[in-house]
């Protein structure tokens, strides 16, 4: 769903403007060493997190290019991490891990497990102002910033029937993986967009730009169909993804 103008590091044919629901609250958070401040955790992965701000008044705490050192809090338990600023959008600052402890780093490769995040996805109500017309849109939210999303078409005789028309995979809030009907299934990056966008509750609707990789990743193919595999989201929507998955591995 294209909106405003492009972002100018974004811009691309490649590129687009979507918005997407997310869930503000986070059972992961990040406490700043040098003034004691707690920060929501947006997004996680093996290689960095994105921080969501409550107040734009912070930014002052995150310059471009600074490192940090502070504690990340997973599944209640504190470990000692540092990490350099690399971008500044909105209320979400981007980091990149600089110094990780093995510790650290074994409990960021079972915490962010495609088969453990698929087990945390569960069916949300969807936010006032996502989709429309007579297409309506499933989500599926899940812990680190992933979450999948159906976009369905209801059944025309009044059935409880539904057509899928394309699924997407959102990985630790920073990639993705999409299946469309009657296209090949495509995989690209998301990144943040310098908007707030609406917040309703603990749930908030946000532009996010979607940037589409020149040939299909196979590795976030598979993690992904790993995901869905293990998640308990309907057994039609995994064999829809699978019928359309098949050779996509190797490009064809």
């Amino acid at each position: 769903m294209p909106s405003q103008s492009p972002d100018p590091d974004f811009a691309g044919p490649d590129v687009e403007r979507r918005k997407i629901p997310r869930v503000s609250l986070s059972s992961e958070q990040f406490r700043l060493a040098s003034n004691g401040k707690i920060f929501a955790v947006a997004d996680l992965s093996a290689e960095g997190m994105a921080l969501r701000l409550l107040s734009f008044e912070d930014r002052v705490l995150f310059p471009l290019g600074t490192a940090i050192d502070g504690w990340l809090n997973i599944d209640r338990r504190k470990h000692r991490v540092k990490a350099d600023v690399r971008n500044i959008r909105g209320e979400y600052v981007g980091c990149e891990f600089s110094e990780l402890g093995s510790e650290v780093r074994a409990e960021l490769s079972r915490w962010l497990d495609p088969i453990e995040l698929g087990q945390t996805l569960r069916l949300m109500p969807t936010p006032v102002g996502f989709g429309g017309a007579a297409m309506e849109w499933i989500w599926h939210s899940g812990r680190s910033g992933t979450a999948v999303l159906g976009k369905v078409t209801p059944g025309i005789d009044g059935a409880n029937r539904e057509e899928l028309e394309k699924v997407v995979v959102v990985l630790w809030g920073t990639q993705f993986v999409e299946w469309c009907l009657g296209k090949k299934p495509t995989t690209g990056a998301v990144k943040f967009v310098d908007d707030r966008g609406a917040v309703q509750g603990v749930f908030r609707v946000a532009p996010e730009w979607f940037e589409t990789d020149s040939a299909i990743d196979p590795v976030k193919l598979n993690i992904a169909r790993k995901l869905l595999e293990h998640s308990k989201l309907p057994e039609s929507w995994k064999r829809w993804v699978t019928e359309r998955s098949e050779g996509a591995e190797h490009g064809s």
